[in-house]
């Protein structure tokens, strides 16, 4: 790669780097952001580090969901610790490695101009920006992988690389069987990929096609998603029978979220604090005061600081098909976001949510800037760009904002990292976690030096069971023992205080707050609570 080519793509990912830095700090750890930790750290002496090496980390973290990013960050954990900054930091820089080789994929196959107006559109896209920074999808590996190998796949079949070799084919394959490993459903974009290849790059394919080059590419492919195909072999195929199943009715209820995904709001209120939220407070770090500087003097003039528009500007990018068409990365991207979304949006239980929709990405703007580059008046190419870009960072800066004046949605609560703080107080305790939320994050941050333990089923169920009943009742039993929940307004699964509240009277116990811990706005989030025997009447 020549180093002034590359000047460009260097320089959208630096921004897209100083912007996820600017993001880190503002929410706490999502419990699905921490999900991959968990093999890492069972419960452990205060006095034990993670081993030398990462000895009982299982193959898969969920059916669905392989243990390749825990590997990952085993030695990033073990050197520096965890934290909200060991946790998103990495995933922040591979993001911008996924934006940098993006940038060479696009100036290949739409040119100099597309790649530059791509990459800058790319680092500064809000969602895309948040999902590979807060990544509890996961995103940030397939995201990374999708990209690396297609850059590989273009390097073994193209006529005019000079050091194309076999390793290509090989690498470029390795990428998608691992993307598959890391998250099975990377199934909806190879498919995609797939479809795309064929429709639109078959001459090409038909040229490398032969036994030796597809022995090649199934061996390395297999190669990566192994630890996969193992976990199925031995698990009666478990990541198909637990997880395909379809759903067309929901199909046309799932393209909201694609417009809320494209045009950059969909995590208003799940990540950042909505401005109607109770309690806002003045924003009084550098960054905060920026921001709402140019809130009150930018955008809120211009309109836009809760959408990009970015999904009108497609729409409208459709219509100059009589100059983009004749551009193949155009018509590919469209390909694959057509089959990726159809089949995203027919699986049950997904596509709804924005880092299943993120997983369309970088292809809408490849699109997006491929089309841009193919006008005729070069001025109104670079202009558009131009005004897309800003019009993202307008909608990053809202984020901004209301992180710094609302706080953090309540499965990102900033109420966290003094909840966190507070235990080391209660670490010779056992701390049953009665809702969703809690164990994941605080069990990273702790390292697996407290004794958790799960108690949520027990509590979910307006009818438990006997063996339920039996579980209840010893965890009130504990004379040691806390509870740690969100408060009732905040709850994750609905009512699971009040249900323990019930059935620790009918044991003749009650509830005792020991502590609430609010968020930076003084809101309250979190409760650690004991359960003491009724006095005798």
């Amino acid at each position: 790669m020549h180093p002034i080519r590359s000047r460009a793509g260097l320089a959208a990912s630096a921004l897209f780097v100083l912007l996820g830095v600017l993001v880190i700090p503002y929410a706490g750890i999502q419990a699905d952001e921490a999900l991959f930790s968990t093999p890492l750290f069972p419960h452990i002496g205060k006095d034990l580090r993670l081993p030398r090496l990462p000895h009982h980390v299982p193959l898969m973290i969920m059916t669905y969901v392989g243990s390749l990013k825990t590997l990952a960050y085993w030695p990033i954990f073990r050197i520096f610790g965890a934290s909200a900054w060991t946790l998103r930091l990495p995933v922040v820089l591979l993001g911008a490695i996924t934006i940098f080789i993006f940038f060479h994929l696009a100036r290949v196959f739409g040119g100099a101009r597309a790649a530059a107006i791509g990459a800058f559109l790319l680092a500064t896209d809000p969602v895309f920006l948040l999902t590979n920074t807060f990544d509890w999808g996961p995103v940030a590996l397939e995201h990374a992988f999708l990209v690396t190998g297609c850059w590989f796949l273009y390097r073994f079949g193209s006529k005019v690389a000079p050091d194309a070799r076999i390793w290509h084919l090989v690498a470029g394959f390795l990428c998608w069987g691992l993307a598959l490993w890391n998250k099975a459903i990377f199934v909806w974009a190879l498919s995609g990929v797939i479809a795309g290849g064929v429709l639109v790059f078959w001459p090409e394919i038909k040229r490398c096609l032969s036994p030796r080059v597809v022995l090649v590419a199934a061996a390395a492919f297999l190669c990566g998603a192994l630890p996969l195909v193992i976990y199925n072999l031995s698990h009666a195929s478990a990541t198909l029978t637990e997880n395909a199943h379809l759903d067309p009715r929901s199909v046309p209820g799932k393209w909201i979220q694609v417009e809320l995904a494209a045009n950059g709001s969909s995590l208003f209120g799940y990540m950042a604090g909505e401005q109607w939220w109770p309690n806002p407070k003045v924003p009084q770090s550098l960054d905060g005061r920026a921001a709402a500087w140019i809130k009150a003097h930018i955008s809120d003039h211009l309109g836009v600081h809760r959408s990009t528009g970015f999904y009108y500007v497609f729409g409208a990018l459709l219509l100059a098909a009589p100059w983009w068409w004749k551009h193949r990365a155009a018509r590919f991207s469209l390909v694959f976001m057509a089959v990726t979304w159809l089949l995203m949006a027919l699986t049950h239980d997904a596509g709804a949510s924005a880092h299943h929709v993120v997983l369309l990405w970088p292809f809408p703007i490849l699109f997006a800037a491929v089309a841009l580059a193919s006008l005729p008046w070069r001025p109104l190419a670079w202009a558009a760009g131009a005004i897309m870009m800003v019009m993202n960072l307008l909608v990053v800066n809202q984020y901004v904002f209301q992180f710094e004046r609302n706080g953090a949605g309540d499965v990102f609560s900033d109420a966290l990292y003094p909840l966190s703080a507070s235990l080391d107080e209660y670490a010779d305790r056992t701390l049953y976690v009665i809702d969703w939320g809690i164990f994941e994050n605080l069990n990273l941050l702790h390292q697996g030096r407290l004794d958790f333990r799960i108690a949520i089923g027990p509590v979910n169920t307006d009818s438990p069971s006997p063996e339920q009943l039996g579980e209840i009742r010893d965890m009130l039993r504990d004379p040691g023992g806390l509870i740690l929940a969100h408060v009732h307004e905040h709850e994750v699964f609905p009512d699971v205080g009040a249900r323990l509240d019930r059935a620790a009277r009918s044991f003749g116990y009650r509830r005792e707050v020991v502590r609430s811990i609010p968020d930076s706005n003084g809101r309250p989030m979190f409760e650690i609570v004991r359960f003491v025997p009724e006095d005798p009447a």
